[in-house]
């Protein structure tokens, strides 16, 4: 492999920080003075600090290239979604932060989590539309067919890269319902993949939470014997609470039930799960179950959704005792200026065809 002149190495470090020229050089000198190497040596130094590779870099991943388990990942995408900072309680009683955000590119979407250090340093500053580039992130299989890019302490996040993938996004207004195809529920026969249905909110099944990994987002159980929380895949974890709202929806020509999980969930319903958590606990302490407490939570404090219109999108299942279900991935609210520019390419369509 060929050697990176200090000039490279110093552009490399300029691209993929967003430090400026002055900054870079003043470190530089700062390292070469204390260690007493040349100035070449320092900038590969501070280049290793910052985490930035001088090898070759590899060939560009898109998101739909992404597999659960893979590390060290470098993706670049478009905030569609910015979902709300929650806090949740760590094994030693501290407090923690934990935020998501959904992204796209032009192969596909992905969630992109941020805990605590990292939570605090870019949640603040990330707005819906940005393009950002994500440095040395892990992969995790994510509740829904979005693979999931977990932020540590290692990672970075640039807003407004210099990348070339950053031409390929296509605008936020043109992706909306993006590899979603609007279906009506009375075609539904079951076993549908991204689709999107508009309805409205008909009946509420129950809002509840489940404790969950941090890592996988799958359900936990208690060990009283050891005071331990258990993943089946990854041990003793620390768990988070995933939000849970069961409903139905009615587009004229049918009904079917709708599961939304997670922080679709908790905006959805616009509780934090920790607060869903407490009330819950207080139906289970008069006496009903947990199923009955979600059930009664729904209908005392959430009633307000009934009657309202949304898009939800998703794939179907078709479940033994209960019929379609729509496993949600994601929602909206409706826009009617949007659905009126759907409308006219659907008649233009028609008087297409019979021309």
């Amino acid at each position: 492999m060929a050697v990176l002149t200090k000039e490279r190495i110093v552009e490399r470090i300029k691209k993929e920080t967003g430090m400026s020229l002055t900054k870079i050089e003043e470190r530089i000198k700062e390292l070469s003075t204390r260690h007493g190497i040349s100035d070449h040596a320092a900038a590969a130094m501070l280049a290793d600090e910052l985490g930035i590779s001088l090898e070759e870099a590899p060939p560009l991943m898109h998101i739909s290239d992404l597999v659960p388990g893979m590390r060290g990942i470098n993706i670049v995408g478009r905030i569609l979604r910015k979902y709300p900072l929650r806090e949740y309680q760590k094994r030693d009683g501290s407090r923690g932060q934990v935020a998501s955000l959904l992204i796209y590119d032009n192969t596909g979407k992905a969630r992109i989590v941020l805990w605590d250090a990292q939570a605090s340093k870019y949640y603040s500053e990330l707005k819906v539309g940005d393009v950002i580039k994500v440095i040395d992130a892990t992969v995790r299989e994510g509740r829904t067919e979005l693979p999931e890019l977990h932020v540590n302490f290692r990672s970075r996040i640039i807003v407004n890269p210099e990348d070339p993938r950053v031409e390929e996004i296509p605008p936020i207004e043109s992706v909306r319902t993006y590899n979603y195809q609007r279906v009506r529920i009375s075609d539904l026969i079951g076993g549908e993949r991204f689709i999107e249905l508009r309805g409205t909110i008909a009946k509420l099944y129950r809002v509840t939470v489940y404790d969950a990994c941090p890592q996988c987002r799958k359900k936990v159980d208690y060990d009283a014997a050891t005071d331990s929380w258990i993943c089946v895949e990854h041990g003793v974890v620390e768990p988070i609470k995933i939000t849970i709202v069961d409903f139905g929806i009615d587009d004229s020509t049918g009904y079917i039930r709708v599961t939304l999980f997670g922080d679709d969930a908790a905006e959805f319903i616009g509780r934090d799960p920790e607060e869903i958590s407490e009330k819950l606990k207080e139906f289970v302490e008069e006496g009903l179950t947990i199923k009955e407490a979600g059930r009664k939570l729904a209908d005392e404090e959430f009633y307000h959704l009934l009657g309202r219109e949304v898009v939800v999108r998703g794939n179907v299942v078709d479940d033994k005792f209960l019929g379609l279900i729509l496993k949600a991935s994601s929602w909206d609210e409706v826009d009617y200026g949007r659905e009126l520019s759907r409308i006219r390419r659907e008649l233009k369509s028609v008087l297409k065809g019979v021309e």
